[in-house]
């Protein structure tokens, strides 16, 4: 038994020092060649737009092996890859880039997850309005008493436009999802505000829907809980001026075009409903320059900000210009007129989505009632380079959404003074419109300001239409205290009051009409010319047409 074990265990030893022999002696294998990512994930913040670039490591390959590759994304509308192997986030989602070889011997990939912290806006155009909750037989359900008798005594028809738009194609929209920021019931337009940007294929397939554009993209606003703003009027009074004013620093804005000659008739805007829209106004209701300004009414129409008072001054100078009764230190162009202060300019960023804004703003101001605009802003070719940008041959009087508004808001009786622009070319919208007064920019010895926007439009008109002041124009600050400012923007509010006082002296005239006037008292309007228009307006003489206007009907 002893002898049989220990022969067992001396053949399993040989067998097993045979077998390691063996596999000492065996052919080594080739390492096996393989491709792979230099990252195997990203994660791309969309809101960032930071890229990343990625290559491909060859494993075993020969040396001297090119790892060019051939890049190709599986989802571009979630990232895009250059042949370089970039890769850009563009919208918020899981997808794969893939590089191949170009020699064709192998292929790696890599997963991309994008994340978006940005907001988008879109404008979705309506192929109609629907069917309406309200009727023409009935517009005191949604145009005010001043908007109906504005209507009735220039022998405007109510009609089709000024229905709102129905609230099954509203609620249709919001079931999509976002949020409703603006609409145009004349253009037929609501923009949403979003945070999944592929919510566009949803509004595309809407059957009332002819198309969506983006008019905005940008980092989500934080909610930092800030309160809700509750508008209140200020019933202010600017008293009794009399006849003879102590302008103040404001004297050489009025005498420049002799607007001092409808303030001495005792006209100086009472009873005429101003809309200045523009980009904020900062404290102006605790300002004491404005103590005695009556007005009616304040609203921002800017998504992201609903305070109109809380951000800035841009609109504080425009308005003093009009409003600011204070004799002896400062008085307005129309200081007995009402105001409303609409907001549509965000000033943190330049996106076509203002033009919403302004659309809504103005269609606010005709059911309101207003009786002017003031608009002391311009859209060209500012927007962001991620957007499309207008050229000077948008600019033909009815192309841009702005303009569009501006022309129909002239068609329901409103008056509307544009600034030109301070770019020292073609004229933005809306003041290439051919129903807005476009205002361009002297100094007080009458020379054109450098900055002032002209030219002739693509459809063969001339802007500025009038000059007024805006080199050194006195305005009143933030602070309440007088400063000078240069730009079309105060060249606009100064005409705008004065053309109000024109239309309180003469109230059976139409807004075609003083625009008409207005145009034929400038200093050039027998020879209109660039860069001055039809030239410097002149009041004194707008009054003497206007009498003749009256008198001959």
């Amino acid at each position: 038994m002893q002898f049989y074990t220990r022969y067992l265990l001396t053949g399993l030893f040989a067998s097993l020092v045979f077998l390691s022999a063996c596999k000492k002696n065996e052919i080594p294998k080739e390492p096996v060649a393989s491709v792979r990512m230099s990252l195997d994930s990203i994660i791309l913040a969309n809101d960032d737009f930071l890229g990343t670039r990625l290559s491909i490591i060859l494993d075993n390959f020969p040396e001297g092996t090119s790892n060019s590759a051939e890049w190709r994304v599986d989802n571009p509308r979630i990232a895009e890859v250059t042949a370089e192997g970039v890769v850009w986030p563009k919208g918020a989602g899981i997808t794969y880039v893939f590089g191949k070889l170009l020699n064709g011997k192998g292929e790696a990939k890599c997963k991309i997850i994008v994340t978006d912290g940005n907001d988008y806006k879109f404008r979705l155009v309506l192929t109609d309005k629907g069917k309406s909750d309200y009727s023409i037989g009935n517009p005191e359900a949604f145009l005010s008493k001043k908007a109906i008798e504005r209507r009735r005594k220039q022998h405007i028809p109510i009609d089709v436009s000024d229905l709102p738009i129905s609230r099954e194609y509203l609620k249709a929209i919001t079931e999509v999802g976002g949020t409703i920021v603006a609409k145009s019931k004349w253009l037929n337009t609501v923009c949403v505000n979003v945070r999944d940007q592929f919510l566009i294929d949803k509004y595309k397939a809407l059957p009332f829907v002819k198309e969506v554009a983006l008019v905005y993209f940008g980092k989500r606003k934080q909610n930092l809980n800030v309160p809700k703003y509750i508008d209140s009027p200020q019933s202010g009074s600017a008293g009794n001026l009399g006849t003879s004013i102590d302008y103040g620093a404001a004297a050489l804005n009025i005498n420049t075009v002799k607007g001092e000659a409808l303030h001495q008739q005792g006209f100086k805007g009472a009873g005429m409903d101003i809309a200045v829209i523009d980009a904020g106004f900062i404290h102006l209701r605790d300002n004491a320059a404005f103590s005695n300004v009556h007005i009616k009414g304040a609203k921002s129409f800017v998504y992201e900000n609903e305070d109109p008072y809380s951000i800035d001054t841009h609109g504080v100078w425009v308005t003093s210009c009009m409003a600011v009764s204070k004799p002896g230190s400062y008085v307005g162009t129309a200081p007995e007129a009402n105001y409303w202060l609409l907001r549509t300019e965000d000033s943190a960023t330049e996106f076509p989505v203002e033009e919403d804004y302004w659309t809504s703003a103005i269609e606010f101001a005709d059911s309101a009632g207003v009786d002017l605009v003031n608009s002391s802003l311009t859209y060209s070719d500012g927007y962001s380079s991620l957007i499309k940008r207008y050229t000077a041959t948008d600019m033909d009087g009815k192309t841009a959404l702005a303009t569009k508004a501006a022309n129909m808001a002239f068609k329901k009786g409103i008056f509307i003074v544009n600034c030109a622009g301070n770019e020292q070319k073609w004229v933005g919208t809306p003041a290439d419109s051919p129903s807005v007064l476009t205002t361009g920019s002297i100094n007080s010895d009458g020379k054109q300001n450098y900055f002032t926007s002209w030219g002739m439009t693509a459809d063969g008109r001339i802007k500025p239409d009038v000059m007024a002041m805006g080199g050194n124009a006195a305005v009143i600050n933030s602070s309440g205290t007088t400063e000078n400012r240069s730009g079309t923007s105060y060249a606009s509010p100064i005409m705008c009051g004065l053309v109000a006082c024109l239309w309180e002296a003469n109230p059976q005239l139409t807004n075609k009409d003083l625009m008409e006037i207005i145009r034929k008292s400038a200093d050039r309007a027998s020879h209109p010319e660039l860069p001055f228009g039809y030239g410097i307006a002149d009041m004194k003489k707008a009054m003497e047409l206007a009498k003749i206007k009256v008198g001959a009907r």
